[in-house]
């Protein structure tokens, strides 16, 4: 999810931004480190590197201004539905932002969710994900062939989702709700992916992956949340 600065942006609040951002990639990529954390964060504000972000804040001045044009407002059907995502659904979210600009997209699509999904899943779904032989490297290669030429992207950028990104969001809502499940979660997101048809879903597909088993895939991933609650 794309993020604006605040009036009055601080780097000590950024670098634990950076922190916290660096244990979640850690638990997908254990060599990850925090001037890795650094770029994602600065690329999930619109910028090109982590020394743009800190000599622009540095200026006194956030990258959202009165000259500047407000970012494009959420759609009233899927604003409300950002609440119940998870912090790990979330974070997938941020990591399609970072793959989308990474590819030269102006715009967030449902296959650029799809990576931030495969960075981002663990649990039932990730182990499903394993089985499948479903990777980020193959999975970024596949997308990047099916969506040549890429666009002229500018730092910093505003990149938001597109419409069809937005009608994903209210497929997993509704998955969600079919499972009885309060919160919106990784697993959600997929059968999402998987009824929203496109580059994503035939990736998906493709090896092997159906409503069936991920639903019974996000069952599993809230009984595991569940224990958690109630042996913390």
């Amino acid at each position: 999810m794309s993020r604006d600065l605040p009036s009055r942006p601080d780097l000590e609040h950024l670098k634990k931004q950076a922190k916290a951002l660096l244990r979640s990639m850690r638990e997908r990529d254990a060599n990850a480190t925090l001037a890795d954390a650094l770029h994602a964060l600065a690329r999930d504000y619109g910028f090109a590197s982590w020394p743009k972000l800190k000599a622009h804040v540095a200026s006194g001045f956030s990258r959202i201004s009165e000259s500047s044009p407000p970012p494009p407002a959420a759609s009233s059907s899927t604003a409300p539905l950002f609440p119940r995502f998870t912090e790990a659904a979330r974070r997938t979210l941020f990591f399609s932002r970072y793959e989308a600009v990474s590819l030269g997209r102006l715009e967030i699509a449902p296959e650029h969710v799809l990576l931030g999904v495969i960075r981002g899943a663990g649990g039932a779904t990730g182990a499903m994900f394993q089985t499948a032989g479903i990777a980020i490297d193959d999975a970024r290669a596949a997308i990047t062939a099916a969506n040549a030429p890429h666009d002229q992207v500018v730092e910093p950028v505003q990149v938001p989702f597109q419409s069809s990104t937005k009608t994903l969001f209210t497929l997993a809502a509704e998955e969600a709700d079919r499972l009885g499940h309060e919160k919106i979660a990784i697993a959600h997101v997929v059968l999402a992916l998987l009824r929203g048809g496109g580059i994503a879903a035939s990736y998906l597909t493709g090896r092997g992956m159906t409503l069936d088993s991920v639903r019974a895939a996000a069952a599993a991933d809230r009984a595991a949340a569940q224990d958690d609650e109630a042996n913390p």
